[in-house]
């Protein structure tokens, strides 16, 4: 059948590639709610494009620029770039519909109050890709599947985006992508128009035709987009979250011997803390030195130590209600933090215990 068959009103199977949307037989629905936006030639170019999300963790911890070269080094053609100024649930939730069932027996609805807490804070970048034709046989978004990585980055391994560009945790791992084509084009509509979804199929299909000018002026837009999104460069892997909550009660403790004792180990805290390092790297030196500092707690009368401070130097014990220790201590001291602090620290410990 074309494209443009209007007589079974299926999606064509060309569009449609091993993803949930597929499996739950969802690509009829979708189908319907994309073809009246596009010819039959531009449909056809979704094969080759693939949307994707760089999330609000990738832009505050400035790691969007990791990503972005990881693509480019990839030979991927950037179509298409918009900020989105301000998520709101209705995005999340359409974003993620098909993880969000129980008709997917790998649902997302456990944590869904957690990680929907990721778009409300702050902007994110909606991007489209070209991804030229390789010769190994695998398609455009099995292969930005490849390079993008497991949810999970410490499960990643060094080449994936992920894994290079030190996402946080299952939740905060920097960028989401398109399964399928037809989602590539379901998913690209939440955020963006009709008109910026065939503007870039127009932009592929002048780059696959060789001209010079389609690639460069959608890296203008981009540079334009991130302006707007005013990047930062704030660490959000747990070993670094923890490095400041830990100094941060330790500055509270009223022991003088306490604070002799454990200066050089904070001092090689903060060096861990600056290093650009992979997570797992990061995580494994912060454990080594919390079995120091725990050697030092020992030899420390129990009134000169805190319980918490004794808690927060056994990572190996580290669970999702750690958080809430840390956050009523904090209050209780006067000591702020902000949302990105308590999201980390809530994601963080969360997927910690559950890979624990």
């Amino acid at each position: 059948m074309t494209l443009t068959d209007e007589r079974t009103g299926a999606c064509p199977e060309e569009l449609l590639e091993d993803s949930y949307l597929a499996r739950l037989g969802d690509g009829e629905t979708v189908w319907a709610s994309v073809r009246g936006h596009l010819s039959e030639a531009q449909a056809t170019r979704l094969k080759e494009c693939v949307f994707i999300m760089l999330k609000p963790d990738a832009i505050e911890s400035g790691r969007h620029e990791a990503v972005l070269a990881g693509m480019k080094a990839a030979g991927w053609q950037l179509l298409h770039a918009h900020t989105v100024l301000s998520f709101g649930p209705r995005h999340f939730e359409d974003l993620y519909k098909y993880n969000l069932t129980v008709r997917n027996e790998h649902n997302m609805m456990g944590v869904w109050w957690l990680n929907g807490r990721l778009y409300a804070m702050g902007p994110g970048v909606a991007l489209m890709f070209r991804i030229p034709p390789a010769a190994a046989g695998r398609t455009a978004h099995q292969r930005v599947k490849d390079l993008k990585g497991v949810s999970d980055p410490f499960a990643g391994s060094p080449g994936e985006l992920r894994w290079e560009a030190r996402g946080s945790n299952t939740a905060l791992n920097l960028l989401h992508a398109a399964d399928d084509p037809i989602s590539t084009a379901r998913e690209f509509l939440i955020f963006g128009t009709p008109d910026q979804l065939r503007r870039a199929l127009l932009r592929a299909e002048a780059i696959a035709s060789g001209d010079p000018g389609a690639g460069p002026s959608a890296e203008a837009e981009l540079r334009e987009q991130l302006f707007l999104t005013q990047p930062g460069r704030r660490s959000l892997d747990l070993a670094s979250v923890m490095i400041r909550m830990k100094s941060r009660i330790r500055a509270g403790e009223p022991s003088a011997d306490l604070w002799r004792e454990t200066e050089r180990t904070y001092a090689t805290y903060r060096e861990i803390a600056d290093q650009e390092t992979n997570i797992v790297n990061r995580w494994s030196r912060f454990c080594a030195l919390n079995a120091k500092e725990r050697q030092v707690l020992d030899r420390l009368r129990r009134e000169e130590v805190s319980p918490l401070m004794r808690r927060l130097a056994a990572p190996e014990d580290y669970d999702f209600e750690l958080s809430v220790e840390i956050r009523a201590e904090c209050a209780r001291r006067g000591v702020t933090l902000d949302a990105w602090e308590t999201l980390a620290l809530d994601t963080g410990l969360y997927y910690h215990e559950e890979r624990s």
